[in-house]
């Protein structure tokens, strides 16, 4: 019965053993979690602080850029016009023939 008796104490050591060894496992990965968290939330901070720089930075250029294509769309759409309404029979013939080259080419595929 000894033996017995001394292999109950012995898994009782063991088990407190555990316990301790897991309740450390537990607080050093609490830890750690909120480490992880607070470094993400470093990382977002800094990102938005880059994407503000950036866009302090070029912008106003990006919107330049925007309203210069579309000042260019609208060039290009009242120039389409123009030639349009100085040569229809012009325009007729090139919107037919384009109609054919289209036609043609997704007719071979």
């Amino acid at each position: 019965m000894r033996a017995s008796h001394a292999n109950g104490k012995d898994l009782a050591k063991e088990i407190s053993l555990l316990k301790a060894q897991l309740e450390e496992l537990t607080e050093s990965m609490g830890g750690a979690g909120q480490s992880v968290v607070a470094r993400g939330e470093e990382a977002v901070e800094e990102t938005l602080k880059s994407a503000r720089e950036l866009i302090a930075k070029y912008g106003d250029t990006a919107k330049a850029i925007a309203k210069d294509t579309i000042d260019l769309k609208n060039k290009a759409a009242d120039k389409i016009v123009e030639h349009a309404e100085a040569r229809p029979i012009t325009t007729l013939a090139a919107v037919v023939g384009i109609g054919f080259l289209a036609g043609w080419l997704c007719r071979r595929q």
